[in-house]
C-alpha cells in the first residue's frame, strides 16, 4: 500500500510539473529513482523502542531534549521513530536543509500533529460540541476555516492598540506584586515565583480572550473560579507530554493520566462558557463595548464570528498562551540577571523613551526599541520555548537520500542548531548584538547570525505560524520594559539546567530574583 501511494503520488505531481519545466521533472524523478526506500530509514524497532521506554530502558524518565540528543547521536539527521498503541510513525529531522524542503511543501493548509490528546478528547466529548469546531489544533479544511477567521482579529497589525491597554493595566498589577513578594531586607522573590509569571501569563491572555481581569494576581480573594480554571490549565499542559510523546494506551482504555486531562478540559470549558456568556451580557447591556479610543475588545470581535468560535478560540489561546510566554518571561529575566552590562544597556534605550516608571508606554515608543526585540530575540534562541516544530510532507519528497512520501509526519527539531556555532558564533554568550544592523551593534557587530530563517523559528513559519504572535511579542516586549524600568534584577544562584523538557520546555529551578529599586 505505501508503495502504491508513493508511486502515484509522485506521477501525479510529475504530471502537474511537467506542463512547467519538463527538464526539471525529469531531474526530480532521477533523484527520486536513486533514492533508498522509505522503509529503510534508520531508527529503533517498535519493540526497542517500546522496551527501551520502561524502567531501565535508555529513553526511561527522560526529558525531551535527551531522547532527541539519543535519536541524534544513535541515527543521524534523519530517523524514524515508529508510533506506539494508535501513535502515528514520525521522522525526526536535524538539519535546516531537511526542515526547509519540509516547509516548502506545505501547501493551502500545512498539517501539524503533536495534539493528539486534544482532539481526541474534542472528538469524543459526549454532548459533541466542537463536531463542527475542533479549533485550532485540527487540520485540513477545517483548520484553514478557523483560521481564515481568527487571522483578522489576532494578526493584523491595527489590533495591537486593542492588546495594549488591558496588558499595561496586568502588568502594573504585576510590578506592584514583585513589590508585595520581595523580602525586605534581601529584595529576593519566594522560590515558587514562577507561579506569579504563571499568574501574570495567565492573566495576560484571559483579559483578552475573555475580556475579564480574573484578579490572579491580588495577594488575597482570588476568584474560585479564576483559580480553578488556572488548575485546569496547569494540569493540562502537564498531562499532555504523557499523553502526547510517550507510549500510552488512552485511545482505548481511559488512563488515570487521560481522565486527569478529561476532567481539566471539562472544567476549562465550563470556565470559559461561563466567561464568555458574562461578557455577552455586558456587550448587549451596552449599545457599543469599547475601549476608550473606540475600538472593539477582542472577545467581542471574536464573538462577531460565532460564539462557538470565540469559545474555542479562548481555550485554544489560554493553552497555547500561558506555559510558552512564561518559558520566555523567565529565560529573558536570567539572561539580563546574569549579564549586568545588556540589562544596563537596555535600560538605557527604555529610559531614553520614558524616563519615568509611571509613564505608560505608547504604540510609537514600542516601535523604537530595537535592542529590547534584539534581547527578547536572543533570549528565545539561548531558552527556546520548544524543541522544534511538527509538520507533515505536503508533497513526495527526497530527504537525506530516502524518499519521504506526502503526508508523513515530521518533528523539525531546531533546538541543537540554536547552539551550533556555524550559525551562531559564541553561542554560549547572551549576544542581543547578533540581531542588531551593523550600524548599530557595536563591538559585537561581526557576530551577526548566518542568514538561514530555517534554524530560528520560535513562532513557527508560514499559514501555521502562531496566530498569538502579536499577543505574545506585545506581552513580553512590555513585561521586560516595565521590570527592568523599575527594577535592577540579579539572580545568585546557579542557572544549570535551568528548564526541563517536556513538550515545552518548563523553568526547573527555584526562581529567587533580586528586584532592587531603580534610582532616579
Amino acid at each position: 500500500m505505501l508503495r502504491r501511494t508513493v508511486k502515484n503520488g509522485l506521477r501525479t505531481s510529475s504530471q502537474l510539473a511537467a506542463a512547467r519545466n519538463p527538464d526539471q521533472v525529469q531531474q526530480l524523478e532521477s533523484e527520486w529513482q536513486l533514492a533508498k526506500p522509505f522503509t529503510e530509514l534508520p531508527g529503533p524497532t517498535r519493540w526497542q523502542l517500546f522496551r527501551d521506554y520502561q524502567r531501565g530502558g535508555q529513553y526511561h524518565n527522560l526529558g525531551m531534549e535527551e531522547m532527541m540528543h539519543l535519536y541524534r547521536k544513535q541515527f543521524g539527521d534523519i530517523c524514524m521513530i515508529p508510533g506506539l498503541f494508535g501513535m502515528p510513525s514520525t521522522v525526526f529531522a536535524f538539519n535546516a536543509e531537511t526542515f526547509e524542503k519540509i516547509y516548502r511543501t506545505e501547501g493551502q493548509w500545512p498539517v501539524r500533529g503533536g495534539a493528539e490528546p486534544v482532539l481526541h478528547y474534542r472528538e469524543n466529548r459526549p454532548d459533541g460540541f466542537f463536531k463542527d469546531c475542533v479549533g485550532l489544533f485540527s487540520n485540513g479544511p477545517q483548520w484553514g476555516t478557523m483560521r481564515s477567521a481568527a487571522n483578522p482579529v489576532l494578526m493584523q497589525h491595527r489590533n495591537v492598540a486593542v492588546y495594549l491597554e488591558p496588558m499595561q493595566r496586568v502588568n502594573r498589577q504585576f510590578i506592584q506584586r514583585i513589590r508585595e513578594l520581595r523580602d525586605r531586607e534581601s529584595s529576593e522573590v519566594p522560590a515558587n515565583f514562577v507561579q506569579t509569571i504563571n499568574q501574570l501569563t495567565f492573566e495576560s491572555v484571559a483579559t483578552l480572550a475573555l475580556d475579564k481581569e480574573l484578579g490572579l494576581l491580588r495577594a488575597t480573594n482570588q476568584p474560585a473560579e479564576a483559580a480553578k480554571l488556572f488548575q485546569d490549565i496547569t494540569i493540562v499542559m502537564e498531562s499532555f507530554f504523557e499523553l502526547g510523546l510517550k507510549p500510552s494506551i488512552y485511545k482505548y482504555i481511559s488512563t488515570p493520566t487521560y481522565r486527569k486531562f478529561s476532567r481539566a478540559f471539562d472544567g476549562i470549558f465550563d470556565t470559559c462558557s461561563l466567561y464568555i456568556n458574562e461578557a455577552i451580557e455586558r456587550i448587549e447591556a451596552k449599545s457599543e463595548k469599547a475601549d476608550s479610543k473606540g475600538n472593539k475588545s477582542i472577545l467581542e470581535q471574536l464573538l462577531q464570528v460565532d460564539r462557538k468560535f470565540a469559545i474555542v478560540m479562548a481555550m485554544d489561546l489560554l493553552m497555547g498562551g500561558v506555559e510558552t510566554t512564561t518559558t520566555a518571561l523567565v529565560g529573558l529575566m536570567l539572561n539580563l540577571a546574569k549579564n549586568p552590562e545588556k540589562q544596563q544597556k537596555l535600560r538605557e534605550e527604555l529610559l531614553s523613551k520614558l524616563p519615568s516608571p509611571d509613564k505608560e508606554f505608547t504604540l510609537e515608543d514600542m516601535k523604537s526599541l530595537p535592542y529590547l526585540r534584539a534581547c527578547i530575540k536572543e533570549s528565545l534562541r539561548v531558552y527556546p520555548v520548544t524543541f522544534g516544530n511538527a509538520r507533515s510532507a505536503g508533497a513526495d519528497v527526497v530527504l537525506n537520500g530516502y524518499r519521504i512520501p506526502k503526508g508523513t509526519p515530521f518533528m523539525l527539531t531546531n533546538i541543537f542548531l540554536l547552539k551550533d556555532e556555524r550559525f551562531y558564533p559564541r553561542p554560549e554568550e547572551f549576544l542581543p548584538e547578533r540581531w542588531l544592523r551593523t550600524k548599530d551593534a557595536g563591538e559585537d557587530s561581526s557576530e551577526a547570525p548566518m542568514k538561514n530563517p530555517f534554524v530560528y523559528l520560535p513562532f513557527g513559519f508560514g499559514p501555521r505560524m502562531c496566530v498569538g504572535k502579536r499577543i505574545v511579542d506585545l506581552e513580553l516586549e512590555l513585561t521586560v520594559a516595565n521590570v527592568v524600568r523599575n527594577f535592577h534584577i540579579e539572580y545568585n544562584y546557579p542557572t544549570e539546567k535551568a528548564f526541563r523538557s517536556t513538550f515545552l520546555y518548563m523553568p526547573n529551578i527555584p526562581l529567587q530574583f533580586k528586584f532592587t529599586d531603580v534610582g532616579y
